[in-house]
């Protein structure tokens, strides 16, 4: 608690600097990275700091703190569960909405039972749980001054659709596109509830498979302090989420008009979409494209919700600016866009990408470069 309160100063006490100094005409060319990882905003320019408003910093002040105390409790999640014998169980449980042990306490029966029914706690870690439940009277740091965090553990009903006939046109999704700059857009892609759905489907089947090698999270792609895994691998999730995909696709041919060849667009392979997670603090990656041979399409989808985890963003050269998503936001841009992923310095930070490929109108896009091959990129990063 007292860790909190210190954070919690050092924050205010930088918003308040920052206003001090966006009133005096010296530039600040440095404070960007401070700022993007707490300013609730799709783009932060890096030099556009006289563009805040003093409504925008004292709401950055009052998000910032919210933030802190949340990531304080998901670093600390891990370790109070190991030491109540629930370590394994850190996945699901966080996925469900618990970010300290005094939420364990507003989970219900009901909710309890659905655990150990869906196979998110086997017998053992159920009735380590339970019993856990029972017992746990809090501590004096456990005093709840917000509202408690909803709490589900539904692996379904989040993507239900109602039902339509046969030759009934779809219901056409609003994925409120925004042009950041030139091939680059931001969109919604998932609702809340979507991305909860998600993120619990993915931890649960990960639980299944403790102790089976080759399943669940692994850090063979990425940098070691994140983890990867293919939705393919997932009951159930490429079949949910397809009919959002099949219309988010045939909405990019939009976004570049005249520019893609009809029907062309698919994933890159068959280990497309996959879910990307960073625990605690991780070190962002370099600057780097995502080509395969081809140019093609990123989609990089935010499954998180804002006070989950502190830090992150994407860094886009070409722009010289970090894009901060929101839950169930996504970017869109290039394969071939120079960008780079911002540290995260506390929390959990869960994210969906897809690469897909796509051939050009334009031949000349259509060659193969082989020197920028993401398989090369993958050895040489750090």
């Amino acid at each position: 608690m007292k860790m909190n309160v210190v954070l919690f100063l050092q924050l205010f006490l930088f918003v308040e600097g920052v206003s001090g100094f966006i009133n005096s005409p010296a530039p600040l060319p440095t404070a960007n990275r401070a700022l993007a990882s707490t300013a609730n905003a799709v783009v932060l320019p890096k030099n556009d700091l006289n563009s805040l408003t003093s409504a925008e910093l004292e709401s950055m002040r009052l998000e910032g703190a919210a933030a802190l105390a949340s990531t304080t409790n998901a670093v600390d999640l891990q370790s109070e569960l190991e030491a109540a014998g629930l370590g394994v169980c850190t996945g699901p449980l966080h996925a469900i909405g618990v970010r300290c042990l005094a939420d364990l306490k507003s989970l219900t029966s009901a909710q309890l039972e659905s655990m150990r029914l869906v196979g998110a706690a086997d017998p053992f870690d159920y009735k380590t749980l339970l019993k856990f439940v029972d017992t746990y009277e809090g501590e004096g740091d456990d005093v709840v001054t917000t509202k408690p965090n909803k709490l589900s553990t539904s692996i379904d009903g989040a993507f239900d659709r109602p039902p339509r006939g046969r030759f009934e046109p779809e219901t056409p999704i609003d994925f409120d596109f925004k042009v950041i700059d030139d091939d680059i857009f931001v969109g919604q892609l998932f609702t809340a509830e979507q991305c909860g759905q998600l993120n619990r489907m993915a931890e649960y089947h990960c639980y299944r498979g403790v102790g089976t090698m080759g399943s669940g999270w692994t850090n063979t792609v990425y940098t070691l302090t994140a983890q990867h895994l293919q939705c393919k691998f997932i009951p159930g999730m490429v079949q949910t989420t397809k009919p959002i995909f099949d219309q988010l696709i045939r909405a990019i041919y939009d976004l570049y008009p005249g520019r893609i060849r009809p029907g062309s667009i698919v994933f890159e392979n068959d280990g497309e979409p996959h879910l990307v997670k960073y625990n605690g603090k991780a070190k962002g990656t370099q600057l780097h494209t995502d080509n395969s041979e081809f140019v093609y399409i990123t989609v990089n989808v935010m499954l998180s919700e804002p006070t989950d985890f502190s830090g992150g963003g994407t860094y886009i050269t070409t722009i010289d600016k970090t894009i901060q998503l929101k839950e169930g936001e996504m970017l869109i841009h290039l394969g071939d866009v120079e960008h780079a992923g911002a540290e995260i310095t506390s929390g959990v930070r869960r994210i969906l990408i897809a690469f897909l490929a796509c051939e050009w109108m334009d031949e000349s896009l259509n060659i193969e470069k082989t020197d920028q091959s993401r398989e090369k990129m993958s050895h040489t990063q750090t």
